[in-house]
């Protein structure tokens, strides 16, 4: 018998879809694709929108000057 790996996920997650993404910054759709657009985080899948949050987080340390 072979021996399996149990996997940890993390509780952050990479990607997250527009709303999800508005309820983590606290602001409204506007503000929250403007982010998303500003920072290149934004992923098209067909019709699906989804926000990758490690670009994100990297674009707003930047603008807020935090290392």
């Amino acid at each position: 018998m072979t021996d399996t790996t149990i996997n940890e996920i993390s509780a952050t997650p990479v990607c997250v879809n527009r709303k999800e993404f508005m309820k983590i910054l606290g602001c409204g759709q506007y503000t929250a694709d403007k982010i998303a657009r500003q920072s290149g985080a934004r992923v098209e899948i067909g019709r699906r929108v989804l926000i990758y949050m490690p670009k994100v987080n990297q674009y707003l340390s930047d603008v807020t000057n935090l290392k």
